[in-house]
């Protein structure tokens, strides 16, 4: 790196991503089923995932980023980011070590999704009990959630009793 680069900071060119290469999610396939589009990328961990969608603006209705990992599949479409489904140890609440609590509502949709019964989930943000990190994570509607803090990897006890969608 030369000295204004030094000085200055070098930008990153065209592709360079802020993830370590290593974690990023890789491409496997980009289908259609009916008239939506799916890009299908394989990712390690939800994380990794998340930092990959977070940036990503997907503007087409029934357009789909997907990134399967062993802890779920995430995804970004026209409303925003969403897990697929809950993971069985989610539902656990036995397993949880701290109480972590909502801190900001992502969106109205998939709150409205989850009370409907049409998805099993929502995505908000999350505060960790033990540690005070704030991610996004995806929880039940009107339930206890047990999520995974990534910086402490403390699982947090979430309680959405609270939050209750009037559909009009």
């Amino acid at each position: 790196m030369g000295l204004l680069g030094r000085l200055f900071g070098s930008k990153k060119s065209v592709g360079e991503s802020a993830a370590p290469q290593g974690n990023q999610p890789k491409f496997i396939r980009k289908e259609r089923k009916g008239t939506a589009t799916y890009e299908v990328y394989r990712g390690t961990d939800a994380e990794s995932a998340k930092a990959f969608l977070m940036p990503r603006k997907v503007d087409k209705p029934q357009y789909y980023v997907v990134v399967e990992t062993p802890e779920g599949n995430w995804g970004m479409d026209v409303k925003g980011l969403y897990l697929e489904r809950l993971l069985s140890w989610q539902t656990d609440i036995s397993s949880a070590q701290a109480e972590g609590h909502i801190c900001r509502m992502a969106d109205m949709f998939s709150v409205q999704m989850a009370a409907k019964g049409l998805n099993d989930n929502f995505v908000a943000e999350v505060h960790c009990g033990k540690c005070e990190h704030e991610w996004p994570d995806a929880v039940r509607y009107q339930n206890m959630t047990v999520v995974r803090c990534p910086r402490c990897k403390t699982l947090n006890k979430v309680d959405t009793g609270n939050i209750k969608v009037v559909l009009v």
